[in-house]
């Protein structure tokens, strides 16, 4: 989900070459980003209404429910790979005594996808703002 991931330390081929992965990653316009915004909002109430054991929606209902869910997902999807260089930018202004670069890197993608579950695209700020 978050694209090209770094393995073993911190040779600059490796960093290097991770950072011409995600490049390729378009960045997002502020139009973009509301639409994938709804779009990952739209899949988790999709999947919320899915998980409901109390609900119960028709077969049609349910493929509709699951083609949101999908479609939640890949718009999550493309959110985080346009905003890898993002993670990549905080994490090198880091002090990295104790931590390798790869390191930071990781871990500010699973705060970058945590941050898109929980965007709200309704408010207007841009995504790099809230993340």
């Amino acid at each position: 989900m978050a694209g090209p991931r770094i393995t073993g330390g911190d040779t600059p081929d490796t960093v290097r070459q991770y950072l011409n992965e995600i490049g390729k990653h378009p960045l997002l316009t502020a139009a973009e980003e509301r639409v994938l915004g709804k779009a990952v909002k739209d899949g988790q109430a999709a999947k919320e209404r899915l998980d409901d054991k109390s609900s119960k929606p028709s077969a049609a209902d349910r493929k509709s429910l699951r083609d949101a869910v999908k479609a939640g997902e890949k718009a999550k999807e493309r959110m985080v790979n346009a905003n890898l260089r993002l993670v990549v930018s905080i994490a090198r202004r880091y002090d990295r005594k104790e931590l390798h670069l790869s390191d930071l890197i990781q871990e500010g993608n699973i705060g970058l996808m945590h941050a898109v579950d929980k965007y709200d695209y309704e408010k207007g700020f841009k995504f790099s703002t809230y993340a």
